[in-house]
């Protein structure tokens, strides 16, 4: 992870995200293939607004807040050379979006 006062750079296992944290936006991109994310590659992508970056304490998960009422979510971890949750295998694991009303209708059935 690496960062300044104003933006934070990581990858996560499928995942290249680069937060301008005093804007309170980000980007993403899919994680290229054998190397980390460039300028160029961040360019061409849009940046979306975000409430709110979380980090779990004690472990490398994290979530991103769409919406002030934080019912709409991101969440993945960072990806580390002795990944524990790709264990190498990069394409078998994705972040999703899921809004909490429909992880709640889906829970309820």
């Amino acid at each position: 992870m690496t960062g300044n006062s104003e933006l934070l750079y990581f990858e996560s296992c499928n995942t290249s995200w680069c937060f301008d944290q005093q804007s309170r936006r980000f980007k993403r991109i899919p994680r290229p293939t054998g190397r980390q994310a460039s300028a160029t590659d961040f360019a061409v992508v849009k940046w979306e607004e975000y409430f709110a970056l979380n980090f779990n304490d004690g472990s490398d998960e994290f979530t991103v807040a769409l919406n002030s009422e934080e019912s709409k979510l991101l969440r993945s971890w960072r990806h580390s050379d002795n990944c524990t949750h790709c264990f190498g295998d990069e394409a078998a694991y994705s972040t999703e979006e899921i809004s909490v009303s429909e992880l709640s209708h889906l829970l309820e059935n």
